[in-house]
């Protein structure tokens, strides 16, 4: 019995021992091991090559670009987030850098200035802001290692429509300006759309569409119109037909592919509908089709009752951007 109780007293004793065993021999370790290389920290994966450039004045005025590893020059897709045009961020298209830039597109996000809000410009100071991006990515080509002549637009809702309205529009270069950005041509390749509005004119919207008289709250802000019937008004109609893509639409406007997500034949829609359903309708897209057919204009228009073939986006693409497989 004595000497059972003589090995439980020593046995707190033995893992000490041991423990500490553990400890010089780690201790040795550390101090006969090699100093760890120093490395420079990796950038974050999926980040932008170069990230909140300038590309104009305004505090807005930012775009990221993701960089394709090609070895000849690489067409670029530039993307513009949704919002209204009074929300919304360039963070939105992360995700288009992920997909494309293997396949060999380079890949530009863009903020641009909001119609309401601090440093807001009404119309058309956004769409000016959309094509300055073009300019200015085609202003970078050497440096960017990007194609001049093979710049795609993208965007969903606001940056859409912003797309649609820089394809279609004549080219904004002013080749006399001391601006080496500004002289840039503002032409683009193609355009792929979600949910566009193709035209921003009450009239249209109503007669096509139908919906709420109120249309969208931005427009009020779009156009610094106070009322619904300010927009009637002969100074406001004007800008409103400007700011309308489709009131530029001519032969030489390049391919697009319209992409909607409701239906096609519930238009007009009650003046109960949701200005969410409204102003996402892929009566948009079918009012400009019918403009752009006769014109011999590629259209493509796809909505739920005529859904997209499985990588229509990325085929279209690469079609007009001339990637081989």
């Amino acid at each position: 019995m004595s000497g059972s109780k003589d090995a439980r007293r020593w046995r707190p004793s033995l893992r000490l021992l041991a423990l500490c065993a553990a400890v010089v021999s780690l201790g040795a370790d550390a101090a006969t091991a090699r100093p760890r290389p120093t490395t420079r920290p990796r950038p974050r994966r999926g980040a932008p090559t170069h990230a909140n450039v300038k590309y104009g004045p305004y505090a807005r005025n930012v775009l990221d670009f993701w960089r394709a590893d090609t070895a000849e020059s690489a067409p670029v897709l530039i993307c513009f987030h949704g919002g209204g045009f009074v929300a919304g961020d360039k963070r939105a298209y992360a995700r288009a850098a992920r997909l494309y830039v293997p396949l060999g597109i380079s890949v530009v996000s863009a903020n641009y200035r909001f119609v309401r809000g601090p440093g807001s410009s009404p119309f058309p100071g956004t769409m000016h802001d959309g094509a300055r991006v073009v300019q200015f990515v085609r202003h970078q080509a050497a440096a960017w290692n990007v194609d001049p002549k093979r710049i795609a637009l993208t965007g969903g809702s606001a940056g859409a429509c912003m797309a649609i309205w820089i394809a279609l529009h004549d080219d904004l270069a002013d080749p006399d300006s001391d601006d080496p950005v500004a002289r840039q041509s503002s032409r683009v390749t193609c355009v792929v759309s979600h949910n566009g509005q193709t035209f921003v004119d009450p009239r249209l919207i109503l007669k096509h569409i139908g919906g709420s008289p109120r249309i969208h709250p931005s427009l009020l802000a779009g156009f610094a119109a106070k009322t619904a019937a300010d927009l009637e008004k002969p100074a406001f109609r004007k800008q409103i037909e400007a700011a309308s893509a489709i009131n530029h639409a001519t032969k030489d406007d390049p391919p697009l592919l319209l992409i909607y997500g409701g239906r096609l034949d519930d238009a007009p829609l009650p003046a109960t509908a949701s200005i969410n359903k409204s102003i996402h309708h892929p009566m948009f897209g079918k009012v400009l089709k019918d403009t752009l057919d006769p014109l011999g204009v590629a259209c493509l228009l796809y909505h739920r009752d005529h859904r997209p073939p499985r990588g229509a986006e990325t085929a279209f693409l690469k079609k007009h951007l001339k990637i081989a497989d």
